[in-house]
């Protein structure tokens, strides 16, 4: 069965019918119930989501992503080796626009073999994954 990491981007697109890519996040989002896709996502990219969610689209929004959306993915916990590695790629990095929570991703892929994302953010690609087809 395919493994698919999922984005704080795809949980906000998904959620927010004002998005740019929440029509493309439907199909996608469609596409792994139907395939019975297995979905990842990490402990950081929960808080982050949460955070984003909560600030732009409000409590309702919230508890539909902790209720209906986090539950159909495995969460990853971002160990202190994780946050360690992630932090010392950031250092040799030192770009403005990737996060430390895109770097605990990256590394999150590394560890459970998944070369596939759920994400509208083109650092997954700019970083050598594969972009989930709709």
């Amino acid at each position: 069965m395919k493994a698919v990491f999922v984005d704080t981007s795809a949980f906000l697109a998904a959620l927010d019918k004002g998005d740019r890519f929440h029509q493309e996040a439907a199909i996608k989002w469609s596409r792994t119930a139907e395939s019975r896709m297995v979905l990842w996502t990490t402990d950081y990219v929960r808080l982050e989501s949460w955070s984003l969610i909560q600030r732009r689209l409000g409590p309702r929004a919230v508890m539909a992503f902790q209720d209906d959306w986090l539950p159909l993915c495995k969460i990853h916990e971002v160990s202190k080796d994780g946050f360690e590695r992630a932090a010392a790629q950031w250092r040799i990095a030192q770009r403005r626009n990737l996060s430390l929570v895109d770097l605990t991703s990256f590394d999150a892929m590394r560890q459970l073999a998944i070369r596939t994302a759920l994400a509208f953010d083109g650092h997954f690609q700019e970083m050598g994954y594969e972009d989930l087809h709709g």
